[in-house]
């Protein structure tokens, strides 16, 4: 089994447009970090009080709007907690290495499933269509192990390329911000109050607790792989519903129905560096609803791929 999951990872790797896309990965690191830098998010100006001040006014102002969508008043309700604990604290707000890290650990979960889905959206039906599938079921290996292989190889890819992310996004906060900061605090707002964790802590959570949207996204391009036998559809379906599912899940963030809908579980950070989208929502309900979506999925793709003929 590890001699096949090295062989898969070996196939991936060879191929130019693979390495492409890890440039992408480390690109849409940089364009992070330059959006951080231009916005002047990291540098704290003498007036700071004021200008929290001013936030907070405007904030309210948007909470009032009859059209605010419920995610918008969460996101205002939240930003108007922290200014105000700045305030309350004299605490002025800054970005550091390590908070900038945890803070883009969604965004590049999200950059990282999507080409991800590329990978696991052609692993099996471009083996069909090469007709290269004839020469791994010719050795001793079951049909069995070379459908986890390569499901284990797509995830393994998926992992890989966030490793990169998030080591890139520290060693690019490093250079230009300085390493210091890993001892100081996280802070976040859970029930309406404004608590704190380790920077250390809220790294992992933040990155860990996020894994099954990439979990979820490569099983479901995995699935349809191998029970269609064309790649361009496979990615191409694979990644209209992973990011419908992404838009859909930030959008309706707080509505009732929500609750039933898979993307809005993916995000398992909401239970402790923040709060439920849904009341009622726990870390378990999560847990199982997406194990029970993966599930279902190797229900489809396995037997698809154990009894597709080879022709």
């Amino acid at each position: 089994m590890i001699n096949l999951i090295r062989n898969e990872n070996m196939k991936i790797y060879k191929r130019k447009r693979n390495w492409i896309l890890i440039g992408i990965v480390v690109l849409f690191t940089l364009i992070q970090f330059v959006n951080l830098k231009s916005s002047g998010s990291s540098v704290v100006g003498e007036d700071w009080r004021n200008q929290l001040e001013q936030e907070i006014a405007f904030l309210k102002l948007e909470m009032n709007k009859p059209d605010a969508l419920p995610v918008e008043l969460k996101q205002a309700q939240k930003s108007i907690l922290l200014n105000q604990y700045h305030l309350d604290t004299d605490l002025p707000p800054s970005t550091n290495t390590w908070s900038f890290a945890v803070d883009q650990a969604g965004n590049l979960m999200v950059a990282v499933s999507f080409i991800s889905v590329i990978i696991a959206g052609e692993i099996v039906a471009a083996e069909f269509i090469g007709g290269t599938i004839k020469l791994l079921l010719t050795r001793s290996a079951s049909r069995t192990k070379i459908y986890f292989s390569k499901y284990m190889a797509c995830l393994l890819f998926g992992l890989a390329l966030l490793s990169i992310g998030a080591v890139i996004s520290v060693v690019l906060g490093g250079v230009v911000l300085g390493f210091q900061g890993l001892g100081s605090s996280y802070l976040y707002v859970q029930n309406g109050v404004v608590e704190q964790t380790t920077i250390i802590q809220a790294l992992f959570e933040a990155y860990l607790l996020q894994i099954p949207f990439l979990l979820l996204t490569v099983t479901l391009a995995f699935m349809i792989s191998a029970a269609f036998k064309s790649s361009t559809f496979s990615i191409v379906i694979s990644l209209l519903v992973a990011v419908a599912g992404f838009v859909i899940a930030t959008a309706m963030n707080g509505w009732g129905w929500t609750k039933y809908f898979v993307f809005s579980h993916t995000n398992l950070t909401q239970y402790v560096l923040g709060d439920p989208s849904v009341t009622g929502m726990s870390f378990g309900f999560s847990a199982v609803f997406i194990l029970l979506h993966l599930l279902i999925m190797h229900l489809v793709s396995y037997p698809a791929f154990v009894k597709r003929d080879v022709v």
